[in-house]
Parts: structure tokens; C-alpha cells; sequence
């Protein structure tokens, strides 16, 4: 919350949106609290951006910070193009983490786990994107309004949906300069967010009419885990044994090249294989509980720390 209110060159407000009513509160000035039970956050945001009276209007997560010139560069750019209906930026991990959030951090600079969102990830030129994420978000706050807001039914995925609408009629950017730096889960947590973000399958089926390269992705992970599930009688067959091993052997040297990118050490590569791997499962498993209607507690598990 304080780095948000030290922004450089802007005058900026906070608010907080909460399950329940904060009782000991921060006295800051131009930090407002709002709480609405336990609704979405997709609710959360649209009932946050009704409270404000500001042009402009950003998103970052509880567990985020930004850099002091967040807004400024952001805001420059949208009044310099017009075409540009929302700028995002790179969400770094916090630079002190250890560990095995440390090596998750590492990990998510392969495409197999940010797929089209990798170049978030890292510090890359300025470029148009397809989408951007709601811990990183900035637009205008009379276009989100025309956008109807998020999706208050979605509870994972909200940030998406809201990107493929206004991609009907503005670009979305991606600025090396709107940096944020975003808290990474530790291994356990990590498995259970893989698996709620899976279980947005079915809002990608129902929202999406066309399928490019950004939904297909969302597919991948739950194809590579049933072919797990399917190995053994796959195996068992002749007809598919040769396929099945060729399939297998392909997948995971795609997994060791994706590795050997990021860590050339041997106990992290081990590790950057294992979390890739793991985490590719865990995405596929939530997407095959979501359509066999397995995963009531998605919330719980997601919110899991």
C-alpha cells in the first residue's frame, strides 16, 4: 500500500477491497477501504472502480508492489497513442526470495509455464500483446466502463476475458517501463494455483468463439496429462507403443531444453525440471476437475498460502 502512495509525478488513491472490514486500519491519506464480503474479485474490482472519480485506473495484487515511476510511464504512453487501450508491464518476483520460490520465479521464464504471457517475465522491449494480467493493469477508467467491467460469474480468468473484449477495439501494450514486483509462492501453494488457474477451461470455452494460439494454450496442459493418465494403454498397444514412448521422449526433452535455458546448474536444473513438469500437471489436473465438476473449493485452494 505504501509503495502504490509513493508514486512519483501523480497524485494517486488507493483502494482496498477486502472480505471483511480491516480493524486496524492505516492512516493514510488517500487510502480508501472497502469491503464486500466474499464475493470475486472480478465483483471486487467492478464495485471499486464505481467508488472512484479518477481518469485512470489500475490494477495490482495484494501480494505486489510497483516501482515508483509505475503510473507515470503508463500514463504518458496512453495519452500519447490513442490506439492503446491498456498498458501492462513486467511482474518481477520480489528480489530477496529463496528457496523454492526462487526457483519458480526461474521457472516461469519458459514459455511451458507463462505460455504467450512469458515476455512479462522479463525485462523485453516494448511491444503490443494479446493480454494482460490484473496485477498489472492500467487503463482508462471511462473505457473499462465501456467494457462493462469484468465478468463478475468468472472467478479465474476475469483478467482475460476483460483483454479479448477490448481487443475488439484497442491494442494492449506492454511497456518494459510499468514494472511491478510480485511475491512467488512457495512450492505447495504454487501446485495449488496451477491447479485453479486450470479450472478456468470452461470460461474460455463459453467466452471465446474462435480459438488462436492465446485460448489453445490453456488446452496443452490438460491433453499432456491425460496422455499420462492414458500412457500405460497406450504402451500396451502396438499399434500406439512406438508413438506413445516418441510422444514422451519428445516432451520431456522439450522440458530439458526449456531448463537448460534457465539454469545450467545441475541441482537447479533438476529442480526447474520437477516444477515445470509438476506444474504442467497440476494446470492439466484442475482443467479435467473443473469439467468432470470436481472442483467446488476452488476459491479455498487458490486463496491456499
Amino acid at each position: 500500500i505504501k509503495e502504490c502512495l509513493k508514486q512519483e509525478q501523480i497524485k494517486v488513491k488507493v483502494y482496498l477491497v477486502t472480505n471483511y472490514k480491516i480493524k486496524r486500519k492505516l492512516k493514510l491519506k488517500n487510502l480508501i477501504y472497502l469491503s464486500y464480503g466474499d464475493i470475486n474479485m472480478s465483483e471486487k474490482r467492478n464495485k471499486a472502480v464505481k467508488k472512484s472519480k479518477e481518469k485512470y485506473i489500475a490494477f495490482i495484487d495484494s501480494d505486489a508492489y510497483p516501482e515508483k515511476k509505475w503510473l507515470y510511464n503508463a500514463i504518458n504512453i496512453l495519452k500519447k497513442n490513442r490506439k492503446i487501450g491498456m498498458i501492462t508491464g513486467p511482474d518481477l518476483p520480489f528480489k530477496n526470495q529463496k528457496g523454492w520460490s526462487h526457483h519458480i520465479a526461474e521457472a516461469h521464464k519458459s514459455f511451458l509455464l507463462s505460455g504467450t504471457k512469458v515476455f512479462r517475465k522479463n525485462l523485453k522491449k516494448e511491444t503490443k500483446c494479446l493480454q494482460a494480467s490484473s496485477c498489472n493493469m492500467i487503463l482508462e477508467r471511462k473505457i473499462f466502463k465501456k467494457l462493462n467491467g469484468m465478468d463478475e460469474d468468472i472467478y479465474i480468468g476475469e483478467d482475460k476475458d476483460l483483454c479479448d473484449k477490448l481487443r475488439k477495439f484497442k491494442s494492449i501494450l506492454y511497456s518494459p517501463n510499468v514494472v511491478i514486483y510480485h511475491r512467488v509462492r512457495e512450492f505447495k501453494p504454487f501446485l495449488l494455483q496451477r491447479f485453479s488457474y486450470g479450472s478456468c477451461i470452461k470460461d474460455i470455452v463459453r467466452n471465446n468463439s474462435e480459438f488462436n494460439l492465446n485460448n489453445i494454450q490453456y488446452f496443452a496442459p490438460l491433453f499432456i496429462t491425460l496422455f499420462y493418465l492414458f500412457f500405460p494403454i497406450f504402451f500396451s498397444i502396438d499399434y500406439f507403443s512406438d508413438f506413445a514412448v516418441i510422444s514422451l521422449i519428445s516432451l520431456n526433452l522439450i522440458i530439458t531444453f526449456e531448463s537448460l535455458k534457465i539454469a545450467l546448474n545441475p541441482l537447479n536444473f533438476l529442480k526447474i525440471f520437477l516444477i515445470i513438469n509438476i506444474s504442467i500437471l497440476s494446470f492439466g489436473l484442475g482443467s479435467l476437475a473443473n469439467i468432470l465438476g470436481l472442483n467446488k473449493n476452488i476459491k479455498e485452494l487458490y486463496t491456499k498460502r
